[in-house]
This record gives structure tokens, C-alpha cells and sequence, in this order.
């Protein structure tokens, strides 16, 4: 069976261009399925095709279609302001079928400044005590209620595919800032230190795992402070899962402190699994690993969970790409296999390095190839790709 050529697609650019004339559009360059995000994160974009907006700005984030607030706990829903945006995943849902295309979710996990300010408890938390409200935190119980009732009101209103779950591990230190101000040079390690968090939820993961939270907490705080406070740069080569080996090896404290983690980010996978149970929906993950993950997202983990993988990059990251489809193909349950083909300049659409990649993705034999996307990239490039991807794929 071939595989689907999918588009990554934000609401607000399709109600822009009318659905039936988006669907259209897609259709006729080579694409078969959509992948529309049902929220989002703070973002700001320029999209050349738009002829309504060109560029979208929101500051905080939002749900982008009619979620039902009576089926929330706690946290409901923020939906976006422009009831035209909200209703564009309707409008794709109603016309989608009948030209033979799939619809899918796009779905941001962690990246939610807007819960991180309203529920500042939900906030991840450095070893300084200090929160940071660009993202959330997966051990957050009432965080993963949220997101798997969002996902379960989705999934009953729309007909969706499959589900792509982006960030839903531990966010690295930094990520979402707008316009960062780092002054100093951070190497890997002291990075991956300042981005622990050790919210309440976090300590009461660890502390259920047998572990001394508020010792780990300390350790990592007095650790950073002494490389902040040294006059020297941190060694830029420093192999973090190397040092990570090292320390986890001699520290069983520190040890059960990551364990924990990787419990909670793999755990809200399994919290949406269950949540949909009653579904066909394949639900997939973004930026696994197969050895350990900074995020916590280690693939033996989730391989009972997942109906799809998302692999990395199958040219810049070779080996970890051959490791994942071994034991996705190798596990008891049917797993799809989907790469996201970027379609920014920087990957030079029209050269040759992106046709060698197209031909390592037909190689591999994969369900679904995504480009990235609709409205970002213009009309006659996009045309390009999903025509190269449906010749050599098929």
C-alpha cells in the first residue's frame, strides 16, 4: 500500500482559504491527509500563500477548535478568539471524505504558556525554586486530565486518523522563551541540570519512587550554582547521556529521580491511550529515543502504548532511525511507521541532498511522510514536494 502524503496545517491559514479550496488544492499536488492542530503554543509566523494574514501572532497559546468546556476538570480549554479559526476543523472534518483524504491531529503536549499562567501550580519548576511559565509539566496530574479529555472531546466530535503527540515529555531548559536573554555559556550538562524540574508534582513522583526528592533537589541546585559561579566556560563538547551514565551509575538517588521521570512522561502517553480506547484513532509520539531521552520518552517504554512512531530525521539521524524501525517492526503490536520531510529553505526543497532523502524515506517502507507546512512554505515549492514524494513513494 502506498504511503499517504500528509501536510502539517495550522487552522487559522485553512479558514483563510476556505476548506473546500485548501482540500482542493492538496489534493491536486499530490497530498492524501492533513495533520490540523487542535491547539497550539505561542507562536509567530509569516506565511507567504495567506492572502488574508500574512503574518499570526498569539502570545500565550490556544485551542483551536469548539471544545466542550462541561467535559474538563480543573483546567478548560482557552479556544482562540476568531470563531472562523475554531470552526475550520468542522469545516476540513465535513469536506475531507469525500475527496478520499485523511484527517489527522496535530497535538502540542507541555507548550502552554496560557495553563502555565492560569494554574502557575502546573508550571515547571528549576532546583532553584524558580517556575517558568512558557511550559507545563507532564507529572502535573490535573495536565495530563486536561490533555486526555482534550484529546477524547476531539476525537468524538471529528473523524480523525491518528493523532501526533508533540512535547508531551519534559521540556528542555529554555525551550519557549520569548527572545531569550542568555548571557553566559551553558554547556549541555549545566542545561540539562537547569532544566530538571522539581515542581510539587515532580517531588511527589520521586518521593513515590522511593526517592529523597528534596537531597536530589539540593544536590542539583549547589551543582549549578558552583558552575554558575565559575570563571571559566562550561567545556562545550560535554556528552550529556554520557555524563548522565556516569553520574546515574554512582548516585542511585539521582537514578530513581530521572526513573521517576520517564515514568510521568511516558505515563501521560498511556493516560491518552486509555482515554481512547474506545477509538481507532493510532496514537503517535514526536522525539523518542531508544537509549535514554533527555525528555524522559524512551521508545522500549512506550512500545505497548504507541499505534504510530514518528521517526527522526531518516539522512541527518541514520542510525537512531534504523534502531527505531527495528523495534517497531519487532514489537507485538502493529505500529505505523510516519517522518515528518521538512520543506524550509534551509533543507533546500529542490537540490539533491532533499531527493536522497526522499529515497532513504521510500527505503524504509514507511505508512506516512509529513511536510512541513501549508502555509509557511510557498504554493509552488509545496507542489514540488508532494509531487517528488507521491513519485517516489508511490
Amino acid at each position: 500500500m502506498a504511503a499517504r502524503i500528509s501536510v502539517w496545517a495550522y487552522p487559522w491559514d485553512i479558514a483563510d482559504e476556505g476548506a473546500n479550496v485548501a482540500l482542493d488544492w492538496l489534493r491536486d499536488a499530490g497530498f492524501d491527509a492533513i495533520e490540523l492542530c487542535p491547539n497550539y503554543h505561542a507562536i509567530s509566523t509569516f506565511a507567504p500563500r495567506n492572502r488574508k494574514r500574512s503574518i499570526f501572532y498569539s502570545e500565550q497559546g490556544a485551542v483551536y477548535f469548539p471544545a466542550r468546556a462541561e467535559r474538563y476538570d480543573r483546567i478548560k480549554p482557552k479556544l482562540y478568539d476568531e470563531p472562523e479559526v475554531v470552526n475550520a476543523y468542522a469545516a476540513v472534518s465535513d469536506a475531507i471524505g469525500a475527496r478520499g483524504m485523511q484527517l489527522n491531529a496535530w497535538v502540542i503536549g507541555m507548550f502552554q504558556p496560557w495553563i502555565a499562567r492560569a494554574f502557575p501550580d502546573t508550571a515547571i519548576e528549576n532546583a532553584f525554586g524558580h517556575r517558568s511559565y512558557a511550559q507545563t509539566c507532564p507529572a502535573s496530574p490535573d495536565v495530563q486530565t486536561y490533555l486526555a479529555a482534550l484529546l477524547a472531546d476531539l476525537c468524538d466530535q471529528f473523524g480523525i486518523g491518528s493523532i501526533s503527540l508533540e512535547g508531551v515529555g519534559h521540556p528542555g531548559f529554555a525551550y519557549g522563551w520569548v527572545r531569550e536573554r542568555i548571557l553566559i555559556s551553558l554547556g549541555a550538562w549545566t542545561r540539562f541540570l537547569a532544566g530538571l524540574c522539581f515542581c510539587v508534582n515532580c517531588m511527589a513522583a520521586a518521593r513515590a519512587h522511593g526517592v529523597d526528592a528534596p537531597a536530589v533537589r539540593d544536590s542539583v541546585a549547589d551543582e549549578l550554582r558552583t558552575r554558575l559561579d565559575a570563571s571559566q566556560d562550561d567545556p562545550p563538547d560535554e556528552d550529556v547521556a554520557s555524563l548522565v551514565q556516569e553520574r546515574t551509575d554512582a548516585d542511585e538517588m539521582f537514578r530513581g529521580f530521572l526513573e521517576a521521570r520517564e515514568q510521568t512522561a511516558s505515563g501521560i502517553v498511556k493516560r491518552i491511550r486509555h482515554e481512547l480506547r474506545h477509538t481507532d484513532v493510532r496514537t503517535g509520539v514526536t522525539a523518542v529515543s531508544t537509549g535514554w531521552a533527555p525528555n524522559g520518552l524512551r521508545l522500549p517504554d512506550l512500545l505497548d502504548t504507541v499505534g504510530e512512531l514518528l521517526l527522526p530525521d531518516p539522512t541527518d539521524e541514520p542510525e537512531e532511525t534504523t534502531a527505531q524501525v527495528k523495534l517497531a517492526r519487532g514489537a507485538e503490536r502493529d505500529i505505523q511507521l510516519a517522518v515528518s520531510q521538512t520543506g524550509a529553505a534551509s533543507a533546500s526543497p529542490n537540490g539533491p541532498a532533499f531527493e536522497e532523502r526522499v529515497a532513504r524515506i521510500a527505503d524504509l517502507g514507511v505508512d506516512r511522510v509529513m511536510v512541513y507546512n501549508f502555509a509557511l512554505l510557498t504554493p509552488d515549492t509545496l507542489r514540488h514536494i508532494g509531487g517528488l514524494l507521491r513519485d517516489k513513494l508511490g
